[in-house]
């Protein structure tokens, strides 16, 4: 075994987002991420209060999501809505960057956005979806900077939501060496097995969303590294690659 092997549950953010889910489902998510020791659950904001009745005593944090899935709320509303989540229980807010405002390189519009939200919960980790799928790699590498510089503690690649699809490594990689280790890089949308989970980390990434918590809970392998190491590795690769080939 490594010697940076974890446990995949230690990142993982146990996540039910669906409108339709119930009581009971979100009884469940939380009954499952105490059973299987996981990092946190990720839920809509009006289960944030029932979430802190299921796993208070647990280290299991409660994160919520404001404005999902499309990030088109006014600025005003995502920090009221943080701000309410972090009232009920919430010690981590999932926010959805203003898409449009991405996308047209409004980029002062966007930074305004995120900080709003991070004033108004200052006690929480703030992480930020800017749905990596829908962006040019240019559109990706600014709002992980622009992320960065409004104060949130994440950059996340998707909703899970968007026809564009979720995350990828590649994306991952890129998004890892824009912030560098400054800023945790959680990748979420259409990972459903620990193979695909471990290669989001080996690229960058240090939390993982998905549904499927419980399954993947106790696969073990390599845990995040430092982006210097990232370089160091895919340098490596490269340099062993172009000598097999003369």
């Amino acid at each position: 075994m490594m010697p940076n092997s974890i446990r995949l549950g230690s990142v993982i953010d146990h996540t039910l987002l669906k409108a339709d889910a119930t009581a009971a489902d979100i009884d469940r998510l939380c009954a499952e991420a105490v059973e299987y020791r996981l990092a946190a659950v990720c839920v809509n904001p009006q289960w944030v209060g029932r979430c802190l009745e299921a796993v208070t005593g647990h280290p299991v944090a409660i994160a919520s999501v404001v404005a999902f899935p499309l990030g088109a709320s006014d600025s005003r509303c995502k920090a009221r809505e943080a701000g309410l989540a972090v009232d009920e229980g919430a010690v981590e807010v999932d926010m959805v960057a203003s898409l449009g405002a991405v996308r047209a390189g409004n980029w002062d519009y966007v930074a305004r956005d995120i900080a709003a939200v991070v004033a108004a919960a200052p006690t929480a980790l703030v992480k930020v979806i800017v749905e990596s799928a829908l962006l040019s790699p240019a559109e990706l590498v600014q709002v992980c900077k622009v992320v960065q510089n409004a104060g949130a503690g994440y950059v996340k690649t998707s909703t899970g939501f968007h026809a564009a699809g979720g995350a990828t490594t590649a994306a991952v990689a890129l998004m890892r060496t824009t912030v560098g280790d400054a800023l945790g890089v959680k990748a979420s949308g259409g990972i459903r097995d620990a193979e695909a989970a471990f290669q989001l980390i080996a690229n960058g990434a240090t939390r993982i969303g998905t549904s499927a918590g419980a399954a993947l809970a106790d696969a073990m392998g390599p845990g995040p590294r430092p982006v210097a190491e990232l370089f160091d590795i895919k340098v490596g690769i490269e340099v062993g690659t172009r000598e097999a080939h003369g």
